[in-house]
C-alpha cells in the first residue's frame, strides 16, 4: 500500500480549491503513472518565468559569497537556463519570437536589481541574510510545509521573509495564507527566531509592468489562524486521498469548465465529454455501485 504523506504549499492548495481530482492526480498518490502525467509539458512563458526567477536566486548566492554578476553574465545564464528549459520539456518556438521573450524576461531582472531590496543587499547595508530554497520544507504537526521564503534579512531586530513572485495577479487569500506560512516555516528552521513577532514578511510582484512590494502584517493571531486554515486544508486533502482509493470516481471534479481547458488531466478525467456530461456520469455511476 501507497502511503501519502500530508504536505502543503500554496501551488497545492490554489490547485485543489480548483479541482480535487487535479490534485489527487498530480499529488495524492506515490503512482508512477500519476507522477509521470502531473510532468507533462509547462508553457514556455512559465518555463521563460522559471528560469528567470532562477537566474535571479543564483545571482543572489554569488552575492552572498562576494561575487557580483556583470549584466552580461546575467543575461547569459537567462538564456542557456531558458533554452535548456525549452529542450527539456520539447518546447519549441521561433527564433525571433525566443529573442522577443528574452527581451522582456531581460527588462523584468534589471528593473528587480533596481528595487530598494536588491540595491541594499549589492551595497552591504544589511550585513546578515540568506538565500534559502523554495523547495526545502519544514515538518510541523506531522505536515510537510512547502512555504520557504526566498530570502531571508535581518533588518535591526527582525527578519524579513522575502518571496518573489515573477507574475502576480495581485494580493488574495492564498497570498496572504502562503505570506502567514512563510512565518511558520521560518520559526521551526534552524537559526532562525522561533517567535512570530520577530518577522515581517514582504512579496515583490510584477503587477501593472512594474515591481511592487506588498508587506503583511506579522502577529500571533494571524499566524495561529493560518496555522488552523492550512491544517483544514491538509484534513480534505487526506479525505480526497482516501475516497480515491477507494473509488477515483468519488472525488469531485472541477467546479467550472474554464479550470478544464488548459489542465493536463484533462483528456484522461474527460476524454471528449464536457465536464458537466462526466458529472452526471459519475453521479449515476456511484449510484448504480450503492456507494
Amino acid at each position: 500500500m501507497h502511503h501519502h504523506t500530508p504536505s502543503w504549499s500554496r501551488t497545492q492548495r490554489d490547485l485543489f480549491l480548483k479541482c480535487p481530482t487535479a490534485w489527487v492526480r498530480a499529488y495524492g498518490s506515490t503512482s508512477k503513472t500519476r507522477r509521470a502525467a502531473s510532468a507533462s509539458p509547462v508553457k514556455p512563458w512559465n518555463l521563460l518565468l522559471r528560469s528567470l526567477k532562477a537566474t535571479v536566486i543564483e545571482q543572489l548566492e554569488a552575492l552572498r559569497t562576494g561575487t557580483e554578476w556583470t549584466k552580461e553574465v546575467a543575461q547569459r545564464s537567462l538564456r542557456l537556463r531558458f533554452q535548456d528549459s525549452l529542450r527539456a520539456t520539447r518546447n519549441r518556438m521561433p527564433h525571433p519570437q525566443f529573442e522577443a521573450m528574452l527581451i522582456v524576461a531581460n527588462h523584468r531582472m534589471k528593473l528587480l536589481w533596481r528595487t530598494d531590496v536588491m540595491v541594499q543587499l549589492q551595497r552591504g547595508v544589511h550585513p546578515q541574510w540568506s538565500v534559502l530554497d523554495r523547495l526545502d520544507s519544514e515538518h510541523i504537526d506531522g505536515i510537510d510545509l512547502f512555504a520557504s521564503p526566498d530570502l531571508a534579512i535581518r533588518v535591526q531586530a527582525k527578519w524579513h521573509l522575502i518571496r518573489f513572485d515573477m507574475q502576480s495577479n495581485g494580493t488574495n487569500a492564498s497570498e496572504q495564507l502562503e505570506s502567514l506560512a512563510m512565518v511558520m516555516w521560518a520559526t521551526k528552521r534552524t537559526g532562525l527566531p522561533n517567535i512570530p513577532a520577530m518577522y515581517a514578511v514582504q512579496t515583490i510582484g510584477w503587477r501593472g509592468g512594474t515591481w511592487v512590494r506588498t508587506i503583511v502584517e506579522v502577529n500571533n493571531k494571524e499566524v495561529e489562524m493560518a496555522k488552523r486554515m492550512i491544517g483544514h486544508d491538509v484534513a480534505e486533502m487526506k479525505a480526497c486521498v482516501d475516497a480515491s482509493r477507494y473509488n477515483l470516481h468519488s472525488v469531485p471534479l472541477a467546479k467550472n469548465a474554464a479550470q478544464c481547458v488548459s489542465c493536463r488531466f484533462k483528456p484522461i478525467c474527460l476524454g471528449n465529454e464536457t465536464l458537466e456530461t462526466m458529472r452526471r456520469k459519475r453521479i449515476l455511476r456511484l449510484a448504480s455501485s450503492g456507494i
